[in-house]
This record gives C-alpha cells, structure tokens and sequence, in this order.
C-alpha cells in the first residue's frame, strides 16, 4: 500500500500514512464538532411542581392549564408529565394581558 497521495488542492504528493492521518484527525474534529452541538441542544424539561415554582403559583393551576384549559401542552414520559422549556416560554408569551387600563377621556 506504500506510495503517495495528492490532496485536494495541494501540488506536492503527500506520504500516505500522513494522508490517512490528516483524514483520522478531521474525522475526530467533525465528531467532537457534533457531540459539542448536541450537548448545546439538549431540551431543557421541567415536572409541573418546577412550572409552578417558576411562575410563582400553586401545581392546581399549573394543571388546570394542562388539563382543563389545555393551552399548556406537555410530554408524557411513562406517567409522569413534562413541560418543554420552549412550550413554556410559547405559552407565557400567548398569556400576556396588558398591564394598564385605558381611561376615557370625559
């Protein structure tokens, strides 16, 4: 197998181990580059009590929106329920009311 290779782009001939060790150090770099985005990806899930320890409010109302409301969606995971982080961020984003009242001017 011994010889030379020419890379890409490159006018001078390349020792074929060097080649093949070019290629296994990209390769490595391209995984650890995918593993890096995964671990940056990864969904953040909260339980319902850490729902309504963030918003400041009791679990009942946490699951009235889930369940009777049902403008909170979740996962299910075997029995237990889950709420996406960006489901949350979504739902208190649609339950803005605004904050001031509007006088009429007599």
């Amino acid at each position: 197998m011994g010889g030379e290779v020419m890379l890409v782009g490159n006018k001078t001939p390349v020792p074929e181990q060097a080649f093949f060790k070019q290629i296994f150090f990209d390769l490595i770099e391209g995984v650890y580059e995918v593993l890096e985005d995964k671990k940056n990806s990864t969904p953040l899930v909260y339980t319902i009590s850490e729902v309504a320890q963030i918003l400041k409010c009791k679990p009942k109302t946490i699951e009235t929106h889930l369940y009777e409301k049902k403008d909170l969606p979740y996962l299910k995971v075997g029995r237990e329920v889950r709420i996406r982080e960006e489901d949350l961020k979504e739902f208190l984003e649609n339950s803005l009311t605004p904050c001031v009242k509007v006088r009429s001017l007599k």
